[in-house]
């Protein structure tokens, strides 16, 4: 069966102006159903990958960020480490510190000062529970020198101790022993030992004032 070819005369009957006209609006309608059927939705496809895209861009920069806050904090955390190794070996255990400060007393007393008061304070632990303090209120009475060597030897020792709140005075008549023909002066002070913190601490030590 032969196929047969559209009536074209009627067209052929239409004006030119009017053929124009046609051929434009058949234009249109084609680039019109070109942009919202196909155009449209691709550019709003490409519109949401860059979009995408640039979230994960943000993303990276965020997490390269991080990677680097993360090693930065790793290498404080490392340095923080060995600094703590470090003071660990400078705080005996609590037991030892309160003998420490027992043996300190003594040494006052065998380089030729007075003790009149040894009073020890409260177990203090620090908020980060790595130490504790154990301090002790002491009133000695002796030569100006042989109490800068007494300072002088307890800043040798190879633990953290603290010697606070001196305060210097003339000693009363009778309370101190003449050192080298130099009138004696009353020294008050706190000295603090710093030690590593155990499950059960050692009592304080009381030391006793010479000659009672």
């Amino acid at each position: 069966m032969a196929m047969q070819l559209p009536d074209m005369s009627a067209f052929k009957a239409v004006p030119m102006n009017q053929k124009i006209l046609l051929l434009v609006l058949l234009l249109g309608g084609i680039a019109a159903g070109f942009y919202y059927l196909i155009e449209d939705p691709q550019q709003q496809v490409i519109q949401n990958l860059r979009t995408e895209v640039e979230k994960l861009d943000k993303d990276i920069n965020i997490n390269k960020e991080k990677v680097k806050n993360l090693e930065e904090l790793k290498k404080l955390n490392t340095e923080l480490e060995l600094q703590l190794a470090r003071n660990q070996e400078h705080l005996p255990p609590e037991s030892e510190a309160v003998t420490l400060l027992k043996q300190l007393s003594d040494l006052g007393t065998r380089i030729g000062l007075s003790l009149r008061i040894w009073r020890p304070g409260g177990r203090q632990e620090d908020s980060s529970k790595l130490f504790v303090k154990l301090p002790a209120d002491v009133e000695m009475t002796g030569g100006f020198h042989t109490l800068a060597l007494f300072f002088d030897r307890i800043s040798k020792l190879p633990v953290i101790i603290n010697v606070s709140k001196i305060k210097m005075g003339a000693a009363p008549v009778g309370a101190g022993k003449v050192d080298k023909d130099r009138v004696s002066v009353l020294a008050t002070f706190q000295i603090t030992a710093f030690a590593s913190p155990s499950a059960s601490a050692a009592p304080p030590v009381t030391a006793k004032p010479a000659g009672k």
